[in-house]
């Protein structure tokens, strides 16, 4: 029997932000979407979905969450519960608030300000890193950067992320040479590397002037019973969340 629904919560130092992270429990998908989850673009059935994200807000401030339709660019839009943007990025100065991203091995990045006035939070895998996502969402809050904390969420870890050479080349033109530090030769396949995601962002926030930052350290495709991870488990798999809010 799978557990009720319930959120991680990591310990941040930032009173008046909260961030969760749902894992697989607590819903009623069925395999191999079991059982929470929350996206609504994986071929899913719909009611399982709705009724999972309703299980989810239901331990979440009485505003409806803020939805995105993610697509790996680089937008970011202020959140408005009445609309769902396509977009890879939101914030929000508004209390109580929920904004929430889709992952199933792309970092979801938060981002908060260290006096809890505003709250961002962008969907950031190697595409959207490459395209800005990180810069769109920072030079949009109503912060500057040294005001700023960063907390990266669950993803795929260096030791399971094997890309192909074009990537390394995509984030070397777009990211300078720094980012080449943060690729490690396959000792599986000639010519492809080893990504690191989260150093990747992490280059990516100091540049721009942040200087807290925290990772929760777990890899989406080492824990197949907390999480889902495409890598892993393929197209048809399912989706957690990241929410943060005001409180």
């Amino acid at each position: 029997m799978r557990p009720s629904l319930s959120l991680i919560l990591p310990e941040i130092d930032i009173p008046g932000v909260t961030i969760g992270v749902t894992t697989r429990d607590g819903g009623v998908g069925k395999a191999p979407f079991d059982t929470l989850n929350l996206g609504d673009h994986v071929g899913d059935n719909p009611a399982h979905v709705r009724e999972n994200r309703r299980r989810l807000q239901s331990v979440l401030p009485e505003q409806p969450i803020c939805w995105l339709r993610q697509v790996h660019g680089n937008r970011t839009v202020l959140a408005d519960h009445t609309d769902c943007s396509e977009a890879d990025a939101h914030w929000t100065t508004q209390r109580r608030t929920p904004l929430a991203i889709l992952t199933a091995d792309c970092l979801p990045v938060v981002i908060a300000a260290k006096d809890a006035s505003c709250v961002g939070i962008a969907h950031a895998g190697w595409r959207g890193l490459s395209n800005g996502v990180l810069e769109s969402l920072l030079t949009t809050l109503p912060s500057a950067p040294a005001q700023l904390f960063a907390w990266l969420g669950p993803a795929i870890s260096v030791n399971a992320y094997e890309v192909g050479d074009e990537v390394r080349q995509c984030l070397w033109r777009t990211q300078g040479e720094e980012a080449l530090h943060h690729f490690y030769p396959s000792a599986r396949t000639t010519g492809h590397w080893m990504a690191d995601l989260p150093a990747l962002a992490t280059l990516i926030l100091h540049r721009a002037g942040i200087d807290t930052i925290t990772a929760s350290g777990s890899c989406t495709v080492a824990q197949p019973r907390d999480f889902f991870s495409h890598r892993r488990d393929g197209p048809a798999t399912g989706r957690m969340a990241t929410v943060v809010w005001r409180a």
